[in-house]
């Protein structure tokens, strides 16, 4: 992803890809020690790239109501949202202490700021226990959550969790059919590449979006993220 560290130098960069065609856009951290996206001083800069015609994707981190009404105000279209509902999974992954309870309260926040929610989960992240993914199955039916982003663990070097295992193409697909019962489902980006040939082939059909496709598979070429919403597709479609 491109850096952009102050307001002013996100709306440059804005400016600059606009020029050359981009049309979609998504503001990333590093998050601060209690989960949030330090996005408070770029709301402006956010405002002015709505205005100039993007579509704005953000991961979002922890949400309160604050923040759910300035991702709103700012013209927030999409709020790529990591849904973990097993505490031991949110303290051993992103060193927090806190409720799952509180990720669920965030979607609802920002739908109610009317925020396009897409959650992501990741299946086989470390301290998740097995019926996860069908807990979190009720809770998006609940909420009328129209699209679901699948995730797999990535083990890395130097992180505390290096030494723990990636889930198996197969649980990746069992996801999947537990959350294609609820929502569209994607298969995002972050995925083991070493099991990418087998875990894509495994869910097509399955699923109607893979992020980053095993170049084995010839798919139709959407040059957007693969949470947009349908209605957008087309836009990032390339011309022939």
């Amino acid at each position: 992803m491109i850096p952009a560290t102050t307001p002013e130098g996100l709306v440059r960069l804005g400016r600059h890809y606009w020029r050359s065609g981009a049309r979609g856009m998504l503001v990333s951290g590093g998050l601060t020690k209690s989960g949030k996206l330090p996005i408070k001083p770029f709301l402006g800069a956010l405002k002015e790239l709505k205005e100039i015609g993007y579509l704005i994707s953000v991961h979002t981190g922890v949400v309160r109501k604050e923040e759910a009404l300035m991702l709103s105000e700012a013209g927030v279209d999409i709020a790529d949202y990591e849904l973990i509902l097993d505490k031991e999974a949110i303290s051993r992954s992103k060193g927090l202490d806190v409720d799952p309870e509180i990720f669920v309260r965030g979607m609802e926040l920002l739908l109610n700021e009317s925020v396009n929610v897409v959650p992501h989960m990741v299946v086989g992240l470390p301290g998740s226990t097995a019926d996860w993914i069908k807990e979190a199955s009720y809770t998006i039916r609940e909420l009328g959550i129209d699209r679901t982003v699948i995730l797999a663990f990535i083990p890395t070097t130097g992180t505390p969790l290096s030494n723990e295992k990636p889930p198996t193409p197969k649980e990746v697909r069992n996801a999947v059919d537990i959350l294609s019962k609820v929502s569209k489902v994607s298969l995002g980006c972050m995925r083991p590449p070493w099991l990418k040939k087998k875990m894509d082939s495994l869910v097509l059909g399955a699923v109607d979006r893979i992020a980053n496709p095993h170049y084995s598979l010839k798919l139709n070429k959407v040059f957007a993220c693969c949470s947009i919403p349908d209605e957008l597709v087309d836009a990032f479609i390339p011309e022939d």
